[in-house]
């Protein structure tokens, strides 16, 4: 019998997956971890970045950026405040964004509270950008 969890991504406004997989990556607050079946009971911040679901055909890959996941009796759920699947990700319109972004940097004082801001915003468009181009 294959070991699989049961998996659920979900945001306020919708759920974004439901499925039984037999691996789950999710980026938390201070870095990655990988969940299998058994794994022990855990709740944890999630951070910004990617989600990766696997099984023995397919890999589904999610963007998250804030939240909590938890697992526990082969069940994880991720609940985060926001996340896109990769399909609804465009590579060249978050290209675009970022090189706008850094466009605007470059007219700014060097510690000015905008450009601080502008950065931010920077390294979710590139989390993201890495999840489109999967």
């Amino acid at each position: 019998m294959e070991r699989k969890i049961m998996c659920n991504i979900l945001t306020p406004e919708r759920v974004l997956f439901e499925g039984e997989m037999n691996l789950a990556v999710v980026q938390i607050y201070d870095g990655e971890i990988g969940f299998l079946s058994d794994h022990t009971p855990l709740v944890a911040i999630l951070g910004t970045g990617e989600v990766r679901l696997r099984d023995r055909q397919t890999t589904e890959y999610f963007f998250v950026d804030g939240g909590l996941v938890e697992i526990r009796d082969n069940k994880m759920v991720v609940l985060a405040e926001r996340a896109r699947k990769k399909d609804e990700l465009s590579k060249d319109e978050i290209q675009n964004r970022i090189q706008g972004i850094n466009n605007e940097i470059d007219n700014l004082e060097a510690f000015s509270a905008k450009r601080f801001t502008l950065r931010l915003e920077e390294q979710n468009l590139k989390a993201q950008l890495k999840v489109a181009l999967r």
